[in-house]
């Protein structure tokens, strides 16, 4: 094997996946009318990553064609772009609440099926800010920074809370659901009337009573609709934040198995790897906010940090998957090891630059210039590719399956007496089963964070 130990497979075999989702939207809306409907409409040859693997192909095609659009990113894009973009996140959520769905139904669960999920939903959470910032017209800005730091930290914390939980929750008000839902709509809204509505400030928008009576709030009266929105995602985020440290010490005080992974490794200091990597990821904008904040550099800036945190989410569930202990170091070193390439890079390129006139110091050329960065992020994702394709290979192995295709193909049943709407087909159970029992190992309820 690659990646995992042979000690690890015992705990890939018993594990097993559990979320509680208490979103209105997502139970009482999206899957009784939408969900439920069109997962009727894919075959059952189908694999359920090959689904989770469109859904984010379709979120990547959309962050290519921004950047064909606007280069910069910041410039507006045209009004069918936008429309392409909300199309494709709406995809995006579609496939990933139904992948799930395929799995059971296919017998094809397990925990590769959470792996590639929860992989392709943590760097399309990096990447999809790309689109939401150029239509709320907040790119090339520590607005932008903050934003897609932001989304990442809950990604983060929702998989911390996991780890030590056994269970993923989806709040009342998520970011695969919710989150996604309110992207689209400022998307469609920005196609018809342009990213310079986002930037009115509400004093300018309300009807003129409801201005008079904001008018002694200042804050109010003069927040831009963009900046509005980065303030309302926080808020929504704090008692998610509050929610999920709740979760994690009543589950340590109840369950046996929490207790013992919080006295393995502590859930405070599993916090740090998210904390450490921004700090050092944000240094240098911070420093030289000219030369990456407000410059095209920032694109590839942020690319990396999204892969860099994707890593760091990953780790987390193959060690949920795999019963490991907390990877620590391995959420780190992977952060310090891209920023000092980064930097040495830049060190290099200002040597070189310095060595050619006899009038230039080395200091004045050291600049992380945009050629830098996205050699670097390119570096950044193969580096990703790299650790995932080794990971997917082993549980592929553990598990003898296929990860784009169903190596085992459930036997289905033609029965005359079947419930009509449910495809008139009745599962049977002879199919090759693992030493789990099923094919996969788990049972597999689509994950969305």
């Amino acid at each position: 094997m690659y990646y995992f130990r042979k000690v690890d497979v015992p705990g890939l075999k018993s594990y097993s996946y559990k979320s509680i989702d208490k979103s209105f939207v997502a139970n009482r809306i999206l899957n009784p009318y939408w969900w439920s409907v069109i997962i009727d409409f894919v075959p059952s040859w189908v694999a359920p990553n090959l689904i989770t693997l469109t859904g984010f192909l379709c979120v990547l095609a959309n962050v290519a064609l921004l950047f064909y659009v606007s280069p910069d990113l910041k410039e507006a894009c045209p009004p069918w772009a936008y429309i392409s973009f909300a199309v494709g996140l709406f995809v995006y959520q579609s496939l990933d609440a139904i992948d799930g769905k395929q799995a059971r139904r296919t017998g094809s669960s397990g925990p590769l099926g959470e792996l590639f999920d929860h992989g392709c939903d943590a760097l399309n959470t990096g990447f999809a800010t790309f689109l939401g910032m150029n239509a709320l017209g907040l790119t090339q800005s520590w607005w932008q920074i903050f934003g897609v730091y932001s989304c990442l930290a809950n990604f983060y914390l929702s998989t911390w809370e996991e780890y030590y939980t056994g269970v993923l929750y989806l709040s009342e008000c998520s970011g695969p659901v919710e989150g996604v839902l309110t992207m689209c709509a400022i998307l469609i809204t920005t196609s018809f009337y342009g990213p310079e509505l986002w930037s009115k400030t509400l004093g300018q928008l309300l009807p003129e009573k409801l201005a008079d009576l904001i008018s002694s709030y200042p804050f109010l009266a003069d927040l831009p609709l963009n900046q509005g929105f980065i303030y309302f995602g926080l808020f929504i985020v704090i008692p998610n934040v509050v929610g999920s440290i709740i979760n994690v010490y009543s589950a340590i005080a109840t369950n046996p198995a929490s207790a013992e992974k919080a006295k393995k490794f502590s859930p405070i200091l599993a916090l740090l790897p998210f904390p450490i990597v921004t700090c050092i990821t944000v240094t240098y904008p911070f420093l030289f906010p000219s030369l990456i904040v407000s410059s095209p550099a920032i694109a590839p800036f942020l690319i990396i940090v999204s892969f860099l945190m994707g890593q760091q989410v990953g780790s987390i569930i193959v060690a949920h998957i795999s019963k490991r202990v907390y990877p620590f170091l391995e959420m780190v070193l992977p952060g310090l090891a891209i920023s000092a390439t980064g930097l040495g890079l830049a060190v290099a390129r200002a040597f070189i630059v310095a060595g050619t006139s006899r009038e230039k110091v080395v200091w004045e050329e050291f600049e992380m210039t945009a050629e830098i960065l996205w050699g670097v992020a390119v570096g950044c994702g193969v580096m990703y590719l790299v650790w995932f394709i080794r990971i997917v290979a082993d549980l592929c192995e553990v598990f003898d399956i296929y990860c784009l295709s169903i190596k085992h193909q459930k036997v289905v049943v033609e029965t005359p007496n079947a419930v009509k709407g449910k495809g008139g087909k009745r599962s049977s159970s002879k199919k090759r089963k693992n030493d789990s029992g099923n094919e996969g190992g788990a049972t597999r309820s689509s994950p969305r964070k």
